[in-house]
């Protein structure tokens, strides 16, 4: 009891208050002690993401380092776009041929320079996402976010490929970051509107743009955030700003597009069209166990448990910006079709979802679960890479992560040989993915290939840039898969076969192809 409580009770007079020995002496000193505490801890979050980011990379590098993954054909196709630089191509944008084009100048034409920046791109998305997580939540949150996000193994699997996906992404992860300090700034009478941020948010979005036409739909979900919440503080001025700041970096693009039809957005069309096959549920049922594959099935299970709570503004923009995306991608898989990665944008924003939702729950156990799988999945994917790698024409194709990139070393090693043997440096095919794969594995730049395109349909980019027409009369290596080039090779004055054969990749699967050497083109029909 208070000893002033016990005089008066006695009778005895009151004497000055006795400090309680839990009171502080000094509340303002506890106060500015404790800060320093958590100014310390989030440090300390920091510095351990850091860490973890760092190595991770440098792992990752050294693994690609090794070569031990052929190159895709996609990668292959814009290594040849690299040769050309342009403001556009058919399929894509053309940041990521810049891109290849810069390091391969850089570190030479090799399968490492061609792949280096995508390891330190998705390090700089899992840094942006802790710094989100960490404006908008904590350190804490941040630090599982991005470990999350960088452990989880399609990061592992697309930090061995140089796709579009990574920059589109960093362009969406740098949207996120700068829309972040847009509705955390400070507003009054006196403070000003985050100018710089509005223009940092259209930059960023110009940058994913210019990588993959995904990004714009980070654009969808900040509208509908801004349409369905009340305290948002989204300004049509500041919008305006982030346009301006978009158009200054995509202009020119949308300029080659207008002067070539559209052709790269008639692609994305023709990609959505993989849904005539109809309602499918077992499509929609493979791409939900494929995003458990992209994100990890704890952090996938955490977005899908956050979406059914309710929060303040900070849970609702993270859910615009993640479901929606995954949301339209599992209908597409349910109308027909969707690829695995089409959703990867959804994981920025998702992985702080997934992290905070655990991080509040306690659940950290499940928090080291994902990070325990993602190290998993990099010993399974590196180790059966070794092992197909050295042993995989024994082996069941089923069990390959590499496998539909095994067709080009094996078909590519012939034709380069014919070249060698004939002197001859044009190749001609009717694939543009073993074009591009054996103009890689060749060194050939983009004037030394030529699709065979008899009815001449625009549908890749080297058909409206390389489609074989009359008149050519130079000799050519002529190959093709499943017995195709005999009768191609027809329609040709001069025409000597040079290699027939079954190559096999796995125990399981093996191709038939043919090589000649041609000449005189007589045109596609007599």
């Amino acid at each position: 009891m208070d000893a002033n409580v016990m005089a008066h009770r006695r009778g005895a007079r009151a004497g000055p208050p006795v400090a309680s020995p839990l009171a502080s002496p000094d509340p303002i000193g506890d106060h500015r002690a404790m800060a320093r505490r958590a100014k310390t801890s989030e440090r300390g979050w920091a510095a351990g993401c850091v860490a973890l980011l760092a190595a991770l990379t440098a792992l990752r590098l050294a693994l690609d380092a090794t070569g031990l993954v052929p190159v895709h054909f996609d990668e292959a196709q814009y290594w040849t776009y690299a040769a050309r630089p342009d403001l556009g191509y058919y399929s894509k944008p053309p940041l990521v041929a810049w891109m290849i084009a810069a390091q391969t100048a850089l570190l030479g034409d090799n399968a490492f320079a061609l792949r280096v920046s995508a390891p330190l791109i998705h390090m700089w998305i899992a840094w942006l996402i802790f710094a989100s997580a960490r404006r908008l939540h904590d350190g804490r949150t941040g630090f599982w976010a991005a470990a999350g996000y960088a452990l989880a193994p399609g990061v592992t699997v697309s930090s061995a490929l140089m796709t579009t996906d990574p920059p589109m992404m960093l362009g969406w992860a740098l949207a996120l970051y700068a829309l972040t300090r847009i509705l955390t700034a400070r507003r009054g009478r006196a403070a000003a509107e985050p100018w710089g941020w509005w223009l940092g948010l259209g930059l960023a979005l110009g940058l994913g743009t210019l990588a993959k036409y995904t990004a714009l739909v980070f654009v969808a979900g900040a509208l509908g955030y801004a349409a369905l919440s009340r305290e948002s503080p989204l300004r049509p001025k500041g919008a305006l700003v982030a346009v301006a700041g978009w158009l200054s970096l995509t202009a020119p693009h949308l300029v080659w597009l207008a002067t070539h039809g559209f052709v790269s957005v008639a692609h994305l069309a023709e990609n959505a069209d993989q849904g005539r096959a109809g309602f499918t549920p077992a499509g929609g049922a493979e791409f939900l166990l494929s995003q458990a594959g992209v994100i990890g099935p704890v952090f996938l299970f955490a977005m899908a448990g956050a979406a059914l709570r309710r929060g303040d503004w900070r849970w609702r923009i993270l859910m615009w910006l993640s479901w929606p995306l995954l949301g339209a991608m599992a209908v597409q898989a349910l109308a027909g079709g969707a690829n695995a990665n089409w959703a990867a944008p959804s994981y920025i924003a998702g992985s702080i979802l997934a992290a905070r939702w655990l991080v509040t729950r306690g659940w950290g156990r499940a928090l080291r679960l994902q990070l325990a799988t993602g190290l998993a999945a990099i010993f399974l994917v590196w180790g059966l890479a070794f092992v197909y790698d050295g042993w995989g024409r024994g082996l069941p194709r089923v069990a390959d992560p590499f496998k539909k990139m095994r067709i080009g070393p094996a078909l590519c090693e012939r034709v380069a040989m014919a070249m060698e043997e004939t002197g001859i440096d044009i190749i001609l095919s009717d694939d543009r993915r073993r074009l591009a794969e054996c103009a890689w594995f060749a060194g050939l730049g983009p004037d030394r290939i030529r699709l065979w395109n008899p009815d001449g349909r625009i549908d890749n980019h080297y058909a409206m840039t390389a489609s074989l027409a009359p008149g050519e009369t130079q000799p050519m290596i002529l190959f093709m898969l499943r017995g195709r080039a005999d009768a191609a090779a027809g329609r040709f004055a001069e025409a000597e076969a040079i290699d027939t054969g079954t190559l096999a990749t796995h125990a399981d699967f093996a191709f038939d192809y043919g090589i000649w050497r041609v000449a005189g083109f007589r045109g596609y029909r007599d």
